[in-house]
């Protein structure tokens, strides 16, 4: 059992390989953190000269070109808005209603992008873990590996194959204040989860019809077949009414997702689950 942990895009990263040992481990590790780095280079708007910080730059000023790994995960990112109305959206900028990806002017033949208003920005926040997971994936993959477990800090997993131990990968959702305990189960193989939301006063995500954070402490937690499927998904649902969730679940056949909400008090926060679906 090869078990290896390390910092990667800005949180930790961890992969647990049971039929591998620790010298053909740690040569999936050097070649695991070198794609990671690439991953994150092409998707972090933080880091100046990297593929998306450039992108936001240049499609401020006009049509810009798009680098072909980058177009890929673009056109990734315009599906997931297509299939959940909008509810995903990668588009930043001024806060207020209609601001998101309308504003983006894609050509495809000419594999270019331009902003309907200067301060667009894209942010890849709300998937790019999940690409970076497949892309990993893919790779392990690739080398033959037929059993991993793969997890940035436990809110975004991807596993391969089934679990040693079994048929499938027990994978937790996390009580956000009390750790080590268990609020849901998904029974994942070949297969992802993530989980996207608030803690107490740290709203962040953005209402794309609104232009409104979310508020509450809660979470919303997504099992599909690829990661970044997962948290595309994860973060459409969780700026959603319960009521809007099943139309867009349609579009994710297999799908499971459940939500948990906190409630702070004396003794400590409890936590429920408010909303499923399997």
């Amino acid at each position: 059992m090869f078990h290896h942990t390390m910092g990667a895009m800005n949180t930790r990263f961890s992969m647990v390989l049971p039929a591998v040992d620790t010298r053909d481990g740690m040569v999936l590790v050097r070649h695991t953190q070198a794609l990671l780095r690439e991953q994150e280079r092409m998707m972090s708007r933080f880091i100046a000269d990297g593929d998306l910080a450039t992108l936001n730059r240049a499609a401020a000023r006009g049509p810009a070109p798009m680098p072909d790994r980058l177009c890929q995960v673009l056109d990734t990112c315009r599906r997931h808005h297509r299939l959940t109305g909008g509810a995903f959206d990668i588009a930043q900028g001024a806060r207020r209603r209609g601001h998101g990806m309308d504003l983006l002017h894609f050509d495809a033949a000419a594999r270019t992008l331009h902003f309907a208003e200067r301060d667009v920005q894209l942010d890849l926040g709300g998937i790019g873990k999940g690409i970076a997971l497949d892309v990993v994936g893919q790779y392990l993959i690739d080398q033959g590996v037929e059993q991993a477990l793969l997890s940035f800090g436990e809110s975004s997993v991807s596993v391969i194959g089934a679990h040693p131990a079994g048929d499938c990968w027990p994978i937790g959702v996390e009580h956000l204040y009390e750790q080590g305990r268990s609020l849901h189960r998904f029974a994942l193989r070949d297969a992802a989860m993530s989980t996207s939301g608030n803690r107490d006063g740290q709203a962040h995500i953005v209402i794309p019809a609104s232009g409104e954070l979310v508020e509450g402490c809660r979470t919303i937690s997504v099992a599909c077949a690829s990661a970044a499927d997962a948290e595309a998904l994860s973060t459409a649902l969780f700026v959603l009414p319960a009521a809007q969730r099943a139309a867009v679940l349609r579009n994710y056949p297999g799908a499971q997702a459940v939500e948990i909400a906190y409630l702070k008090q004396e003794a400590g926060w409890t936590a429920e689950k408010r909303w499923q679906h399997e």
